[in-house]
């Protein structure tokens, strides 16, 4: 097909994510990217096949002629390199290999407890181990092998990368039961009247980014008077001081079954935080990564469940 010599799979993975779906929105959410990502992709494949392609419909947006014809050719040309990539068998349980995940502590907490469990059941021999993340090296890791997985809410990952998505989220606001500053709700004058305590490990998180973003449209600024480079000592912070922190509602929650503390709502409209997995293109057909793929979006897709709530 002409135009193929310029594009990668990924951008005609995305290709035919758009023609199913019919929407930038929707592709972005199924394949845990950012829409300015698909938007890029699509561009870009307009200029390969010098088509729209797609273009806006009342609805939806509508395949050309043009891009219905290539829809059939390109499913045919991927399934093709599948097919020539036949994975090799593989015993798991006599598999011996440390996988290196880089995630959020946050992310950790909720879902590393299961895939230990998992890990200690169907592979005794594989070691996992956690690594803080670092997003000005996050490409570079996976693309020289030195980390296999990313897990977290990255808003535009490298085209090289591959991702599934793993459960949304949203961001809650969280305080000692004693600080009698917060209520039952919030609004931003006095949210920014409080004094802030934020997890900063390797640098500042995609959460972290996107409250400031909001804060600066709204001529604000987060009085961040305390950085805590581990969940305990937040924790403890908040119960001796009266700080608050701005974190992931599941995250708030997993601590509220331990600590006792408040939570609210954030005084604002945020993105939602989508998490997923993300791991370079070239380990996409190893049998070992297959497998963990599979195990972290299994033990994620119970957090996607509608949860019960008691006493209503």
């Amino acid at each position: 097909m002409d135009g193929l010599p310029n594009l990668d799979f990924r951008s005609l993975r995305i290709f035919l994510t758009l023609m199913t779906e019919r929407s930038v929105t929707k592709t972005a959410m199924l394949l845990g990217v950012s829409q300015p990502a698909v938007t890029q992709c699509l561009n870009k494949l307009r200029q390969a096949f010098r088509d729209p392609l797609l273009v806006r419909g009342p609805q939806h947006m509508v395949p050309t002629a043009r891009a219905m014809r290539l829809e059939g050719e390109v499913r045919r040309f991927l399934q093709l390199i599948d097919d020539t990539h036949v994975s090799e068998a593989f015993d798991l349980a006599s598999e011996e290999r440390n996988i290196i995940v880089t995630a959020p502590e946050y992310l950790e907490l909720l879902l590393l407890p299961k895939i230990a469990s998992a890990l200690r059941r169907e592979a005794p021999r594989i070691t996992l181990s956690i690594r803080a993340p670092d997003a000005r090296k996050a490409t570079d890791l996976l693309a020289t092998g030195e980390v296999d997985f990313r897990m977290g809410w990255v808003r535009d990952p490298p085209l090289a990368t591959r991702a599934m998505p793993l459960f949304q989220d949203e961001i809650v606001v969280i305080a000692g039961v004693n600080n009698s500053m917060v209520g039952d709700s919030l609004t931003l004058e006095q949210y920014v009247s409080l004094a802030h305590i934020r997890l900063f490990g390797t640098g500042l998180t995609t959460s972290g980014r996107v409250i400031d973003d909001y804060m600066k449209q709204h001529g604000r600024t987060l009085p961040v008077c305390i950085f805590a480079q581990g969940l305990l000592a937040l924790l403890e912070s908040l119960h001796q001081t009266d700080v608050v922190a701005t974190i992931p509602k599941r995250m708030a929650e997993e601590i509220s079954k331990t600590f006792a503390i408040k939570i609210v709502p954030f005084p604002g409209v945020l993105p939602t935080v989508r998490n997923a997995l993300y791991w370079h293109e070239k380990n996409h057909r190893s049998p070992l990564h297959h497998w963990f793929r599979t195990l972290v979006v299994d033990v994620a897709a119970e957090l996607r469940t509608p949860r019960k709530e008691s006493g209503r």
